[in-house]
């Protein structure tokens, strides 16, 4: 439990310091971040093809490694290539995860009213937030990209804000809902 929470932790400070990338600066942030998704496509292919031809032929075969490491390398070369086409569907893209990330914070609401926290409706809360925010993305009614752009990377921080909160609260209240196990001495 405390490892999915920590790992909670750190997809949202990595949130926040995307969303002030964008936030700060919009129009050379898209680039950067596709060259970067690119890269980190191009390294993970590399590094599936590799293990390919290092572990056992029934394993790779199973796990698919050369296919998903070919592939993986075409997606980063097809990137490298045409970047724009993905900044375009960078907002998208954020927005959607805004979304999603409002349909997790339900869930922790709920997980938070179950464990009797009384403070489980700010998660409630943050959830409508955050699905306004994702919605106002996709439908994108700003007069230029940059706009939208400052908008997603507000959006992220806020959302990574959220899941940070979130995520401190629920181990306080799991900590107290599951009280550490006796060291064995007592039936």
């Amino acid at each position: 439990m405390k490892k999915i929470l920590n790992e909670y932790a750190y997809s949202a400070l990595a949130g926040v310091v995307l969303g002030l990338v964008l936030l700060i600066w919009p129009s050379l942030s898209g680039k950067l971040l596709c060259y970067g998704l690119a890269l980190a496509f191009l390294a993970y292919g590399i590094y599936r093809i590799v293990c390919y031809f290092i572990r056992d032929a029934v394993l790779t075969m199973l796990r698919r490694d050369l296919a998903v490491g070919l592939v993986t390398i075409a997606v980063g070369i097809f990137i490298f290539a045409r970047p724009e086409l993905l900044v375009s569907l960078l907002p998208v893209l954020f927005g959607l995860l805004l979304v999603v990330g409002a349909m997790s914070e339900v869930q922790t609401a709920f997980d938070m009213k179950r464990m009797e926290d009384g403070r489980w409706y700010f998660s409630l809360i943050a959830a409508v937030v955050l699905a306004v925010l994702g919605l106002v993305i996709l439908a994108n009614p700003f007069s230029t990209a940059l706009v939208l752009m400052r908008f997603t990377g507000a959006a992220l921080v806020v959302e990574g804000v959220c899941e940070f909160v979130f995520s401190i609260l629920l181990t306080k209240r799991q900590r107290l809902y599951y009280p550490p196990e006796d060291d064995g001495d007592s039936f």
